[in-house]
């Protein structure tokens, strides 16, 4: 009977890491998403013509990470 319970609590610990790992892997996909968006928009505003600090304000968002994805858009278009 005790090795029947300690097979069960194993099960449902896996089930609940993997339970985790799916919900986390969720979350960082719609981090990753909203983040394609915002630079997608930062870009279509970069063509213009508006500043970063332009381009922060409409967006309301932070210069900086207007700023840093204005630089990851450069970088990619010298690729």
């Amino acid at each position: 009977m005790k090795r029947s319970e300690e097979i069960g609590v194993k099960y449902m610990q896996a089930w609940e890491e993997k339970y985790y790992e799916r919900e986390e892997g969720r979350e960082e996909g719609r981090e990753e998403g909203i983040r394609a968006k915002l630079k997608e928009l930062v870009g279509k505003k970069l063509k213009k013509g508006k500043t970063a600090e332009e381009i922060a304000d409409m967006l309301e968002e932070d210069p900086q990470i207007i700023k840093a994805l204005i630089k990851e858009i450069e970088k990619e278009g010298r690729s």
